[in-house]
């Protein structure tokens, strides 16, 4: 399923947050969102999974405007992991995934079977299923994101927002936690702080800077020197190897920057 943003623009104390912003998801791509701290990542998320609506432009699921869908209909398509997502129920782990089926259960389709196996497969996924039985005020905050991105899982999207999934994750969970979603059959879209990993798992990356879309394509295309210094403000080297990757080495401040290797 494609998501498509039409001059989405967003306001906050009389500012703009996001600004004519036009962006098309494509269906099945990891697209990253990077760009500085206060650069509009989360609100554009929020915006185009229709946590949000924008003051001008529109947000359009395959075509259609999220407008004419109802809430649950957008669960049952979107799921969105914030980046300090939290619960005060004195709920166990499988109970918090648990709660990504919500969507898809009625008084005519009441809990099954078919769920318990769902949620069983999302804990097994992020690692989390020995922890099923633990309450939620007893784990720790890389343990509380897991469980986010299970229940997420669980939910069965067919887009899914990541707002700074890595957050509290040690490098092995990171590492683990981005590539599984990237083996799924979904349309992804996070916001990322580590450019090295939206170079390593995302097929197109998005630069956003003072809620302005500044630049869009394939990581090797948009992580450059000259992008770095101008939206990053950091003097960095950007290495090419021979399939197309990239990687960033960055300068420490006052350092003169390694010279990229061809």
């Amino acid at each position: 399923m494609t998501i498509q943003a039409r001059g989405v623009v967003w306001r906050a104390g009389g500012r703009p947050i996001i600004d004519e912003i036009a962006l098309d998801v494509v269906e099945h791509e990891f697209l990253g969102i990077v760009g500085p701290n206060g650069s509009g990542k989360t609100s554009l998320m929020a915006l185009m999974s229709g946590l949000r609506a924008p003051h001008a432009g529109t947000v359009a699921l395959a075509g259609r405007s999220l407008r004419h869908f109802t809430r649950r209909e957008i669960a049952r398509r979107i799921a969105f992991v914030e980046q300090q997502a939290e619960t005060a129920e004195r709920i166990t782990a499988r109970q918090a995934v648990e709660l990504g089926r919500t969507p898809h259960l009625s008084a005519l389709s009441p809990w099954q079977a078919k769920d318990d196996d769902i949620v069983d497969t999302a804990l097994a996924e992020v690692g989390m299923a020995s922890f099923a039985g633990r309450r939620w005020h007893t784990l720790s905050g890389g343990e509380r994101q897991r469980l986010h991105i299970a229940r997420a899982l669980a939910q069965q999207p067919e887009i899914l927002f990541l707002d700074e999934p890595t957050n509290h994750l040690d490098i092995h969970h990171q590492l683990g936690l981005l590539d599984l979603v990237r083996s799924r059959r979904l349309t992804v879209v996070a916001a990322l702080h580590d450019l090295n990993h939206a170079a390593m798992f995302c097929d197109r990356i998005a630069v956003l800077d003072q809620g302005r879309l500044v630049a869009l394509g394939a990581p090797r295309d948009v992580l450059t020197e000259t992008m770095l210094a101008d939206v990053f403000r950091v003097d960095a080297a950007v290495e090419a190897d021979g399939n197309g990757n990239c990687l960033v080495r960055y300068a420490r401040p006052g350092t003169v920057k390694e010279k990229c290797l061809q």
